[in-house]
């Protein structure tokens, strides 16, 4: 009997090991990727987006800001989860509408990276009634032969197509009339994580 005595002990031990493992492995979290730094790093010199928003604000700075004058934001998320396989992805838009930028009214998109406000995005409803604000509030902003428009300066870089959505070839095409800002340091580190890490596939 000593001898199935031993072995009822040694099954009980392994089995209790065994759900020890398994639960260890449960409650196991992967450590930080070594480039998580780089992509988390916010940088001491901000641009102004739109005039009005300093890129690098958090999701939580620029809700704050906005709800300063009552707009509530709309909010996505597209999180990947922690993984030691590819650095922190974390992208969340804001989405305010009906908003007024120079006296229009139109829907503004503001898009996070790793909690870091990177882009600026307004549509205006009216393309002529914009493109004339927006020109007088810019200089930058010329206009080429097709009516797009682009500069930039240092880290900013603004670009718009208003003055194509507003003539005869953009309406007889639908073209939506935009303006965007951007800090091109954040968008350049989006670009980046996508080439080196896009193909990893989401560890869950």
């Amino acid at each position: 009997y000593r001898p199935m005595r031993w072995i009822a002990i040694a099954i009980i031990v392994f089995g209790l090991f065994t759900i020890f493992w398994k639960g260890a492995e449960l409650v196991m979290v992967p450590g930080p990727h070594p480039e998580t730094a780089k992509y988390l790093m916010v940088e001491k010199s901000s641009v102004r987006l739109a005039g009005l928003f300093k890129s690098y604000a958090s999701v939580d700075q620029v809700t704050a800001q906005l709800g300063k004058d009552n707009l509530f934001p709309l909010r996505s998320r597209n999180h990947r989860p922690q993984s030691d396989r590819y650095p922190p992805r974390d992208l969340d838009t804001l989405t305010v509408a009906p908003y007024t930028h120079l006296g229009s009214e139109g829907a503004l998109t503001l898009e996070f990276f790793n909690d870091r406000l990177y882009e600026v995005h307004f549509q205006p409803k009216d393309a002529g009634g914009y493109a004339e604000a927006l020109h007088n509030a810019d200089g930058r902003l010329k206009r080429d032969r097709i009516g797009k428009a682009e500069y930039k300066d240092g880290a900013l870089r603004v670009a718009s197509n208003v003055d194509l959505a507003k003539s005869d070839v953009g309406i007889s095409l639908g073209t939506k009339p935009y303006v965007i800002w951007q800090d091109t340091r954040l968008t350049q580190l989006r670009e980046e994580w996508d080439a080196a890490y896009g193909s990893i596939p989401v560890q869950r």
